[in-house]
């Protein structure tokens, strides 16, 4: 997700700062469950803030399509494959998340939708119903949630796509 063509439309700028990001977070051994909370949580310019690229380089910016670029990133699940009320929950996670243009050249902001009001009531994968308070995140719940100790998704994920880079063949693999 880290180039500036088709389809996924991050511009130079934002690419040299996503990759020099990514650089020194690997250079700098930063744990996985510290690198995966800051792209999730990640808010501001997508040239000074390189995290929230994650977000520019989704090929949607709908809740729905966060959300399925979400689960197949850090839970190894395609998205479209659950039930439709299971794939709106776990959207519900991504809803408040918005962009806006700067006055620099190819700039955008990705941020917390401030316009949305009142708690969020969301479902979490495992069935877990929170309320998001007004003003918070959404992402942080799903991020606490995710890289808790323990949560099966988050762990099988990173490990068969290292398995899959190691040995070309994931432990889990499509058909």
């Amino acid at each position: 997700r880290i180039k500036s063509e088709f389809p996924i439309n991050l511009w130079p700028n934002a690419v040299q700062a996503y990759h020099g990001w990514i650089h020194t977070a690997v250079r700098d051994n930063m744990p996985y469950d510290q690198f995966a909370r800051a792209l999730l949580t990640s808010s501001g310019s997508n040239f000074r803030e390189p995290p929230v690229n994650f977000y520019r380089a989704a090929p949607a910016r709908d809740p729905a399509s966060l959300a399925k670029t979400v689960a197949l990133t850090f839970m190894g699940t395609r998205l479209e494959r659950w039930p439709e009320a299971r794939q709106k929950e776990m959207s519900a996670f991504f809803s408040r998340v918005a962009y806006k243009k700067t006055g620099e050249w190819k700039e955008e902001i990705v941020y917390l939708n401030p316009a949305a009001e009142g708690p969020l009531q969301a479902t979490l994968p495992d069935g877990t119903a929170v309320t998001i308070p007004a003003g918070a995140d959404p992402r942080d719940a799903f991020a606490d949630w995710l890289l808790k100790p323990g949560n099966p998704w988050f762990a099988r994920s990173i490990v068969n796509r290292m398995w899959c880079w190691t040995m070309g063949h994931g432990i889990i693999h499509e058909a």
